[in-house]
């Protein structure tokens, strides 16, 4: 039978920081379709709330009618705004990582630049909004499952 000795034991064992990060990556997708889909596809803002100006999904027919990159794959000049979907490198490469307790989102290191040229450096993040979803949502539960699981 377990006593309380006996739980507080379990508890200061926990490593919660490395429970958070393997909870985080399991959830990578999730987190970042936040960032590129939710905020920047969708609402067209960055993390701050502000309007992308330089970014529309609306640009996606154009892209349609005449694909943006040229023969040599580079891409062409538009006066209109970009759309993540275009290519597809910079939005497949989302990804998370951690430093101490900090989550932050980013992606391949040329697509980084295009996008915080045309968007500033708040393009990549979440919004309040999203990071209480990432908190209550995605990261307590599992955290309050696998500490359940551990010390049980």
């Amino acid at each position: 039978m377990s006593t309380v000795s006996d739980l507080k034991k379990s508890l200061m064992q926990l490593d919660i920081r490395s429970l958070t990060e393997g909870i985080i990556e399991s959830n990578e997708q999730i987190i970042v379709d936040l960032n590129r889909e939710d905020q920047i596809f969708i609402d067209g803002i960055d993390s701050r709330g502000r309007s992308l100006d330089t970014y529309a999904k609306s640009t996606q027919r154009m892209y349609d009618k005449d694909p943006p990159a040229d023969l040599t794959g580079m891409m062409k000049t538009y006066r209109t705004p970009l759309n993540l979907f275009w290519t597809g490198k910079s939005y497949y490469g989302f990804k998370t990582y951690t430093r101490g307790d900090s989550l932050f989102i980013t992606t391949n290191s040329r697509g980084r630049k295009l996008l915080i040229e045309n968007g500033g450096p708040a393009i990549f993040g979440l919004t309040p909004d999203n990071q209480e979803v990432v908190n209550w949502e995605i990261i307590a539960p599992e955290l309050i499952e696998a500490i359940r699981k551990k010390i049980l």
